[in-house]
């Protein structure tokens, strides 16, 4: 598939403090995603490699999400139900996790909120013109065939299976 790179993906908690949260014993690796550079697959069929690797990779936190499951802490079992709060990334990554559009020059470049990309620097606006992007409001749009209109890909987000 030509070049690659991979790229590590960690679990950690999120309700312990950040200098604990960031030494590596209080992280665990869960797998390492693909970074494909090759030139000879479409950019879709990236994004849906990319998205596939990060499903297999993430399906047991979405499983123990439903069901819960023990966790053993401090000698103790606790009936514990995982979510993924937050992804850490710079922009380029958020965007490859939101399968937004990378382009600065798209409508809504923003993968937080659908404000378009004149308004980015108006400290003025209404809160009704600062929709977020949601799982529903992205969803909508993509059943819809009408993602182009909010600057995401024609990729369906696997962080829509959870809750």
């Amino acid at each position: 598939m030509g070049k690659s790179q991979l790229h590590p993906i960690y679990l950690s908690l999120g309700n312990i403090p950040t200098w604990r949260r960031n030494k590596p014993d209080a992280k665990q690796l869960l797998g390492y995603l693909p970074i494909i550079k090759s030139s000879n697959l479409g950019k879709e069929i990236k994004r849906q490699i990319f998205h596939k690797c990060l499903d297999i990779i993430l399906e047991p936190i979405q499983s123990f999400s439903k069901n819960g499951t023990n966790l053993l802490l401090n000698n103790k079992f606790i009936w514990f139900y995982p979510k993924i709060s937050t992804i850490i990334a710079d922009w380029p990554e958020a965007a490859t996790f939101c399968l937004t559009y990378k382009s600065t020059k798209s409508k809504h470049p923003c993968h937080f909120c659908l404000v378009k990309r004149d308004n980015l620097t108006n400290t003025n606006l209404i809160k009704k013109d600062m929709e977020l992007r949601n799982h529903e409001n992205m969803q909508y749009y993509y059943n819809k065939n009408e993602e182009q209109t909010v600057s995401i890909e024609s990729v369906p987000n696997i962080f829509w299976k959870f809750r």
